[in-house]
């Protein structure tokens, strides 16, 4: 896949023609497109009138973020009158952090604290970092533009909902129409009934093919063949309508009638999906379904939809669960999953494993309520699982400390499905909800990046 495409406009006051702009200019595109980005660097804009132009082209070129290069201070209406064109473009402001010591004038620091004004009072938000175009620096600017990408890869998605939200879960049920108002994904809704005929015309020989393959790869199975087998004809069938109907990500409403009717789960489905790239969430949940696609792209690995199911005083941690639905990788291999039926019912056949330590970022998107969309975030250690515990299970402890995590999840109204991901991608959310125009709210710091974030949503 080709790398973020950054439209670059280097910001010089026109009175200026000092020789050495182009050299850093230079350094910074290569520098760039080194890091594999796809850089439109347009010619410096010496005149307000080639605002419109400018703007006409990256809008053409369909860039997944705007580059503002101060090298010295600058006519600002040129500056506010792109960030004003391309006002649903993700914009970072980059500073030297001066041009020449000695002559402290002009200043490309003037340039960024005079433009980053004007454009927060405008009511735009932006990214901004400070730095020569140096591998460090660069890198700091080629990640925002990946998390960019990631902003413009969302307005795109097609996500699969199959069936109706399940019972008694109400902190699941959102107004769809917000949701793809303000972050322009596009929801698919299947009945239950579509999901149960696709997998009745799936191949049964290519099912029970995969349930040895699996039987052969984990730790132990409790589960026959025959039922294993019958658990891969509905990932068959999921899978044939992720990719006819071109859906990135899926959730699925799994009871009461597929586990405790049909005696069948949709878990391994989803955790097979999920190791292949395909994000899901547990229970008909849409945004539990966008925040594990969101940090499943960001990190490029799976992610996993969890509830928490105990505060374990001794461990200072929360237990979080699901029923057995995550990627065998989430356990450190497949060696170490066992495949069972249902905790409580025998249904099916599921994943079952305590997840492997490390640390994670932990993130919800919140039910739209109209206003600026909030996203919870925090972070923890991911600790043992003791012995026994059934389910797709992390024991965490998250920061600043449990009592504190739960504080801040009742206060702000966060739902009971959160979503965990494997490493520190606290920065790379920032950025993203930034970018694409939620705030952030979590239980004390959530951590700093490299860039930071200005501007944010207000409710």
């Amino acid at each position: 896949m080709s790398g973020p495409k950054i439209g670059f406009v280097t910001c010089v006051h026109p009175i200026y023609d000092l020789p050495s702009v182009a050299q850093h200019r230079d350094a910074a595109v290569a520098g760039l497109q080194a890091e594999g980005c796809r850089v439109i660097a347009v010619p410096i804009a010496r005149d307000p009138k080639a605002v419109a132009e400018i703007a006409a082209l990256l809008k053409q070129e369909q860039i997944d973020l705007l580059v503002l290069f101060f090298c010295t201070w600058v006519a600002e209406e040129i500056t506010l009158g792109l960030a004003h064109a391309l006002d649903e473009v993700p914009l970072f402001l980059w500073a030297l952090p001066y041009f020449d010591r000695s002559i402290p004038m002009p200043s490309p620091m003037t340039g960024l604290t005079a433009t980053g004004c004007n454009i927060r009072r405008a009511g735009r938000s932006f990214v901004h970092h400070v730095g020569e175009p140096t591998a460090e620096h660069v890198g700091v600017v080629a990640r925002a533009a990946r998390v960019a990408a990631e902003v413009r890869g969302l307005r795109r998605a097609r996500f699969g909902m199959v069936g109706s939200q399940c019972p008694g879960m109400l902190d699941t049920i959102c107004d769809e129409s917000l949701l793809e108002k303000r972050l322009g994904i596009t929801v698919v809704h299947y009945d239950l009934e579509s999901l149960l005929r696709v997998r009745d015309e799936s191949s049964a020989d290519e099912a029970a093919a995969l349930a040895r393959g699996l039987m052969a790869r984990v730790g132990s199975c409790e589960v026959p063949l025959e039922t294993v087998a019958e658990q891969y004809r509905l990932y068959l069938g999921m899978k044939a309508i992720v990719e006819t109907d071109r859906l990135d990500g899926f959730s699925v409403r799994c009871w009461p009638e597929l586990r405790d009717r049909h005696k069948t789960t949709i878990c391994l489905t989803m955790a097979e999906m999920a190791e292949a790239g395909t994000p899901s969430a547990c229970e008909a949940d849409l945004t539990a379904l966008v925040t594990a696609y969101v940090l499943s792209r960001l990190s490029g690995q799976p992610s996993y939809s969890l509830e928490i199911t105990a505060l374990l005083q001794e461990e200072n941690a929360l237990q979080f669960a699901h029923c057995g639905s995550a990627a065998p990788s989430l356990a450190g291999g497949a060696a170490n999953v066992s495949v069972r039926g249902h905790m409580r019912t025998g249904a099916g056949a599921l994943m079952e494993f305590g997840f492997k330590p490390g640390r994670v970022t932990i993130a919800k998107l919140l039910r739209p309520d109209g206003g600026t969309p909030r996203i919870f975030l925090a972070r923890g250690e991911v600790i043992p699982t003791a012995a026994g515990t059934r389910g797709s299970v992390a024991t965490v402890r998250v920061e600043p400390s449990p009592r504190e995590f739960l504080d801040a999840m009742l206060w702000h109204a966060v739902e009971h499905h959160l979503v965990l991901v494997y490493g520190d991608w606290s920065a790379d959310v920032r950025q993203f909800a930034q970018f694409a125009g939620m705030e952030v709210i979590g239980a004390g710091s959530s951590g700093t990046g490299a860039a930071r974030v200005e501007g944010g949503g207000r409710r």
